[in-house]
């Protein structure tokens, strides 16, 4: 859900010395430019945990009813303490080469996949054999509109998801084939970016601004992540396409945030590369931003060198910005992690980079079977730690894993206040 102007506004004004309640959306506005209240936890990429948790019928979660969907993801995420629920329905990188005829991997249990050994353009002279563009009835296209009409219900806010290019094409032509193609036959891959854009995702977003009224879509781009990608791979067939999709979505009067390429989710300490760290942090932050953020995306965040981040952060800092702290640990991290190793985490990263402010939550990824109690306590931890002025010594401040009611029990309580609606 992203903050309204007045919230925007609102948030700016905060961390300017006006004071007044803050709401969830001007919270994270301030929390990007100084000081709010309290450090928010904004939102978690959670569909298959939230199925879980909630018990839910997981072939009508996956893929009949898109409205049981975002209605269950925002109830866990909300149940959990999140201020800002992502929504979107879980085989976000394979709606649209599905509805092209692509070939998806389907289980009960777990998001759908693309089927990479048999991808659907695999030479040069099948892009012509693709019809496109993508229409409102093909694959599982009613149930992503489903599902982005939820969210408008259920929050008062549009929005809604398309793929970015470099993973689109991931997709339909397979990530082995993409690299390989890179070395082998470069101008074959700059063309089938160019036709994605053009001929699948601008028009696929004019059709979802048709059926739901969305005007702005987020682009995420897994496949585009460190060490699937290198440096010459993003600056030549990465960054340069995602800004020529901006750019041509604006001229349909559409807004794209083509957000994730060169997340540095290297996982092994001892082969992080410093300056290439620093180099993707930098662009990173500004997918999102538009300018230098320390985004903690999908890698081992918990293993990063708090010196190295600090001299990001003072050598991007300037007069005008310092670039802000959206922090987050693996998902591996909050799956196996004790409780009072994510306590420890949280004071940690609160202790040595938000002080000055400029610092919220998420977290990425959060695998179907993690405990419960994780998740409440890395909330718990954050607003302990996180209120501002931040104490001089956090070890004075008491924290232990909260106690909390089931979800199905909170939930129920939830309706019949009227603080969520029914998703049933």
């Amino acid at each position: 859900m992203s903050p309204t102007i007045g919230e925007a506004l609102k948030g700016i004004l905060y961390t300017k010395g006006l004071k007044f309640k803050l709401t969830p959306g001007s919270r994270a506005v301030a929390s990007m430019f100084g000081k709010p209240d309290y450090a928010p936890s904004l939102t978690a990429q959670m569909h298959v945990h939230s199925m879980t948790v909630a018990k839910a019928d997981p072939e009508r979660f996956i893929y009949t009813d898109g409205r049981y969907c975002t209605g269950i993801q925002m109830s866990v995420q909300k149940w959990y303490g999140f201020e800002q629920p992502a929504l979107f329905p879980p085989g976000n990188y394979v709606y649209e080469v599905e509805a092209l005829g692509g070939k998806v991997q389907k289980s009960r249990n777990h998001m759908p996949s693309l089927d990479q050994s048999d991808p659907l353009i695999k030479n040069p002279e099948d892009i012509e054999k693709v019809k496109v563009p993508i229409e409102r009835d093909s694959g599982s296209i009613p149930y992503v509109i489903d599902s982005y009409k939820a969210i408008e219900e259920f929050t008062g806010s549009k929005g809604g998801y398309v793929t970015a290019p470099f993973s689109f094409i991931c997709g339909v032509h397979s990530y082995i084939k993409v690299i390989r193609n890179i070395k082998k036959n470069p101008e074959f891959v700059k063309r089938l970016l160019t036709w994605s854009i053009d001929e699948v995702l601008v028009p696929f977003m004019e059709l979802l601004k048709k059926e739901t009224g969305s005007k702005t879509y987020t682009a995420p781009d897994a496949w585009a992540a460190v060490p699937n990608t290198n440096k010459m791979i993003l600056e030549e067939f990465i960054f340069p396409f995602n800004e020529y999709f901006v750019e041509q979505a604006k001229k349909k009067k559409l807004r794209v945030i083509a957000a994730g390429a060169g997340d540095y989710c290297v996982k092994n300490p001892d082969r992080f590369d410093p300056e290439f760290m620093k180099w993707c942090w930098y662009h990173m932050g500004k997918s999102y931003l538009g300018r230098p953020a320390l985004f903690m995306g999908m890698g081992q965040t918990e293993l990063w060198p708090i010196d190295l981040m600090k001299e990001f952060i003072e050598e991007n800092t300037t007069k005008k910005w310092t670039p802000p702290v959206i922090a987050n640990c693996s998902a591996s991290f909050i799956r196996d992690a004790s409780p009072q190793d994510i306590i420890d985490y949280v004071k940690k990263i609160i202790d040595t980079l938000g002080r000055e402010g400029k610092m919220s939550f998420m977290l990425i990824q959060v695998p179907a079977d993690t405990p419960p109690l994780n998740v409440h306590t890395f909330n718990k931890a954050i607003k302990d730690f996180g209120k501002y002025p931040i104490p001089e010594d956090l070890d004075n401040i008491e924290c232990k894993p909260p106690e909390y009611k089931p979800f199905k029990e909170w939930y129920k309580t939830a309706v019949s206040e009227g603080k969520l609606p029914d998703y049933e």
